[in-house]
């Protein structure tokens, strides 16, 4: 079997088919470890993708007024189970342009290793983008992430973002995002964290709200068990005229786990708003009580309801 098809199994393992990798109106690029496996670009998107033995960069952009219809997806996976992978992207939406984009992270069969994620994403004004990044880790626990992400949001533009973790151990994630809004431009930045055993989860997202009736949301959703820990800091700055800006962080905890929320407001126009709301704690007993009535044991009750935080 060769590499490709190795690569195929663990796309359609982690709940998507392998066949978009077939399809020619779906942009792809497609890499394990440092060796880019596929790439496919389509009218309106530009990918070029550069090789180093220890790096490996992709600059992508997308063309003014173009509207894709498939998402484009960026596959990484690391079949050694001992390895180091270290990507740098840089992806340029043009004015009024608006797209897509889904990420995997397949590292199911990886031992200990490191991956190192490096996005600067620029959308240009009226541009739109969705990121969607998942990550399926093995059982092992010695994975370490380390993603870091620089945006820049022009007028009227908007940027979503879906960062998720909840299938396997994580091992060591480090998330530090920072995001600025201009004028009347629209952020939402969500990230779902399922932690267990030894797992350590830090995650850092910055939103700075730079532009008139810019408007952005951050919403953290972790699940923590064994004697797993995070620590989850949000950061909005309301820096002009109607800017309005609100956090969100949620986590939950059994067993010896540790969680910790940092929300950090600034605010410097009298005409700004943020605001926040965090919540750590157990399940209530009302939730699972409410389970086990319907059926459920305590623990299929305590799974169900986790799942429910993190969807």
């Amino acid at each position: 079997m060769s590499i490709f098809d190795k690569f195929r199994l663990l796309l359609n393992s982690a709940g998507e088919n392998s066949k978009l990798l077939d399809d020619q109106n779906t942009a792809h690029i497609a890499v394990d470890g440092q060796v880019l496996l596929s790439k496919q670009t389509i009218p309106g998107i530009k990918i070029e993708v550069e090789q180093h033995p220890d790096l490996t960069i992709a600059e992508i952009t997308v063309t003014s007024y173009t509207q894709v219809t498939n998402p484009v997806h960026l596959c990484f996976s690391m079949m050694q189970q001992i390895g180091r992978q270290n990507f740098r992207v840089h992806i340029i939406l043009e004015p009024y342009a608006n797209v897509s984009f889904i990420s995997h992270g397949l590292f199911t069969t990886v031992d200990t290793a490191k991956h190192i994620m490096d996005k600067t994403i620029e959308i240009s004004e009226g541009a739109s983008l969705s990121f969607t990044d998942s990550h399926f880790h093995s059982q092992s626990g010695g994975i370490k992430v380390l993603s870091s992400a620089k945006i820049k949001v022009a007028k009227h533009g908007t940027y979503f973002s879906d960062f998720s973790l909840t299938k396997g151990h994580v091992g060591k994630l480090y998330l530090d995002y920072s995001v600025e809004a201009e004028e009347h431009a629209v952020v939402e930045l969500t990230s779902r964290v399922f932690g267990h055993a030894k797992d350590e989860i830090k995650i850092s997202e910055k939103v700075s709200l730079i532009g008139r009736f810019s408007h952005s949301v951050i919403k953290s959703r972790v699940a923590l068990e064994g004697e797993a820990k995070a620590v989850i800091t949000g950061i909005t700055e309301g820096c002009a005229e109607g800017a309005r800006g609100h956090m969100d962080c949620l986590e939950i905890i059994k067993d010896k786990a540790e969680g910790q929320s940092i929300p950090v407001v600034k605010v410097s126009h009298p005409l700004a708003k943020i605001t926040h709301e965090a919540a750590i704690g157990t399940i209530e007993n009302k939730q699972l009580e409410t389970l086990i009535v319907h059926g459920l044991s305590p623990e299929q009750a305590t799974d169900l309801i986790v799942l429910g935080i993190l969807r």
